[in-house]
């Protein structure tokens, strides 16, 4: 088998890492364990290569004391691509039913986290128009009070419980929106995931055939 037969596209250890950001346990797990499994196919492939130009090279070298130093170095190199070859496939194996089985739980989450986000939207409209209602009832307030002529006391007093209701509602709106920005940030994490795992199934799969091909 050579490098060249397992799949050379990687999502890197970072851009994993980053994903694996704000998940629950199950979900930090998987990516971890693709994480390690991705730096040890990245070993396999470094090795390969290595073990490739030190056998060019030991074809090129006719000294005694290389022929031993390169032949040293690819005895120790084969031994560790062996268990590479014995461990991967387990370990990607196991990643492939794993990831679908994630992928299945993770559509049942965005059907989830998207009828949240409907709700959220509702309640924010609702919000906006108690809020408008509110804002429009203190501007009326605020006009009569100076056309009429009323006590000061009482003045201040009507416009204050037009202030606070209107104050309540503008809070209310902004926690409203906020719910709102967090259920979006909920379904374009899921997406993002379903992104990852289905580019990391193909990749599982492209390898598992590669180490057993």
């Amino acid at each position: 088998m050579t490098p060249g037969q397992i799949l050379t596209l990687q999502v890197t250890s970072a851009s994993l890492s980053t994903v694996m950001a704000g998940h629950n346990p199950r979900e930090r797990r998987l990516f971890t364990d693709l994480n390690e499994k991705n730096r040890l196919a990245g070993e396999f492939r470094r090795l390969s290569n290595s073990v490739r130009q030190w056998q060019d090279r030991m074809g090129k070298r006719r000294g005694e004391r290389w022929q031993k130093q390169y032949g040293q170095t690819i005895r120790r190199a084969e031994v560790r691509l062996e268990e590479l070859e014995r461990e991967l496939p387990s370990r990607a194996e196991d990643l492939k039913t794993r990831i679908e089985e994630e992928q299945q739980i993770s559509k049942s989450e965005i059907e989830a986290f998207e009828k949240q986000y409907k709700k959220e939207v509702r309640e924010l409209k609702k919000a906006q128009e108690k809020l408008a209602a509110a804002s429009e009832a203190f501007s009326k307030a605020e006009a009569e009070t100076k056309s009429r002529s009323m006590e000061r006391q009482k003045t201040a007093a009507v416009l204050a419980e037009f202030s606070r209701k209107r104050r309540n509602a503008a809070r209310e709106a902004r926690r409203e929106a906020k719910d709102v920005k967090t259920a979006e940030k909920e379904i374009t994490s899921e997406e993002q995931d379903k992104q990852v795992l289905s580019y990391e199934l193909r990749r599982i799969v492209a390898e598992i055939e590669a180490l057993r091909g």
